[in-house]
């Protein structure tokens, strides 16, 4: 029988991601399935301010790290490695400290400068968090641990706690305690969250011999809904407001493929031609973006409007392309190969894929934007540099 435990199933999504997103230079293949790069000067053009914790040159933000205003939430590593929670509030960069141990992380933020992620406490536990001003320790469900992934602007929490029985469940946090959302037998794992307080993720069955994408609505209580899978296995990764979830499934150690649940059924979206794909995230529209491999070996940053998948193309020289996140309007933020480098990119319909280090306003000397993180509704984006973390902001 096919088992997965929570860690092999999450390597098993993060290896394909790397596998999509190797960097390299070489021949280009072109841009199948959609539109390729876009001319210089379309777009915005940005102004970039450094972020994160000072004298700290590597950084990570979630595509949930940021909100509208230029609020970014993220994590700041030594060269130790040692995780340090930060808030970037639109003006200044604040360290969020722990609960008490040594590390910490964020990984979701609100419009109001609310975080929720992870930290370790004086005994060294790793404990789920919501940051509004102070770190306040959400607890457990009875068990050690708890982390915190997804935080909505009404200040709801998702994530996973282990339970007094031994297993890890999703749970929902409504302001005041964390609520058990259950599982399909196994462990259960909160990915996203919407804004009506519905829930996604993953759950096993009994045994932990399968997993399946889940449903759980706040509203109406549970048991939690198993979306099931269009082959073998899957993993819910987001959800809009209008209730439609995307993910992506496997079938034992085969390729993965990405879906779409909407109106109570699941469905594959298909491919760019090759063998697998990884969907990301949604947003209010119902486009899907997220990674493909197409038919010659290469790999794209694709679009599904509901009918179609389309590339985003990639860079000239370059034989990939990712996409990371997409704001409310469908712009899209990721990466691309050049002939020699990865390079921050965005894409839309209108402009095609554009190259951020091409819309830089007066930036600093030598920057080279690596690798687009996340983007917010009003145009903000977070990538990573050469030099660290930044924020690009929109010229008027």
């Amino acid at each position: 029988m096919f088992t997965f435990s929570r860690a092999s199933a999450s390597a098993a999504a993060l290896a394909f991601t790397l596998t999509l997103t190797a960097c390299g230079g070489g021949h280009h293949h072109g841009n199948p399935g959609g539109p390729g790069p876009g001319p210089v000067g379309n777009g915005p053009t940005y102004d970039v301010i450094p972020i994160g914790l000072p004298g700290i040159a590597y950084g990570e933000v979630t595509r949930r790290g940021i909100a509208n205003g230029g609020i970014v939430a993220g994590t700041s590593r030594g060269a130790d490695g040692v995780a340090h929670a930060f808030l970037y509030d639109g003006s200044k960069t604040i360290g969020l400290g722990t609960l008490g141990g040594d590390f910490s992380q964020a990984m979701a933020v609100n419009a109001c400068g609310h975080v929720t992620g992870w930290s370790t406490t004086k005994a060294g536990i790793v404990h789920a968090f919501l940051y509004d001003g102070t770190m306040h320790d959400l607890g457990t469900l009875g068990g050690s641990d708890a982390e915190g992934t997804v935080i909505t602007h009404c200040g709801q929490i998702t994530g996973w706690s282990a339970t007094a029985a031994g297993q890890t469940h999703a749970f929902l946090y409504d302001g005041k305690k964390l609520n058990d959302l259950g599982s399909l037998g196994g462990n259960s794992f909160g990915n996203g969250l919407n804004n009506l307080g519905v829930v996604v993720g993953y759950s096993y069955g009994p045994g932990n011999a399968w997993f399946h994408a889940f449903l759980y609505d706040s509203r109406t209580g549970g048991p939690l809904v198993d979306l099931g899978s269009p082959v073998g296995n899957s993993v819910a990764v987001d959800i809009n407001d209008a209730g439609q979830v995307t993910g992506w499934f496997r079938n034992g150690e085969g390729p993965i493929g990405a879906f779409l649940y909407e109106l109570g059924k699941i469905r594959d979206i298909g491919t760019l031609g090759g063998a697998g794909a990884e969907a990301v995230a949604i947003n209010g529209a119902g486009l899907v973006v997220g990674m493909s491999a197409t038919a010659d070996g290469s790999n794209r940053g694709f679009v599904y409007d509901g009918t179609t998948m389309a590339s985003i193309g990639a860079l000239p020289g370059g034989n990939f392309s990712t996409a990371e996140a997409i704001n409310a309007s469908g712009l899209v933020v990721g990466a691309s190969a050049t002939d020699t480098e990865a390079h921050a990119v965005s894409w839309t319909r209108r402009d095609g894929l554009v190259d951020l280090n091409d819309r830089l306003h007066a930036p600093p000397a030598g920057l080279v934007l690596v690798h687009a993180l996340a983007v917010a509704d009003d145009g903000y984006i977070v990538v990573r540099t050469n030099q660290g973390l930044a924020l690009l902001k929109p010229r008027k």
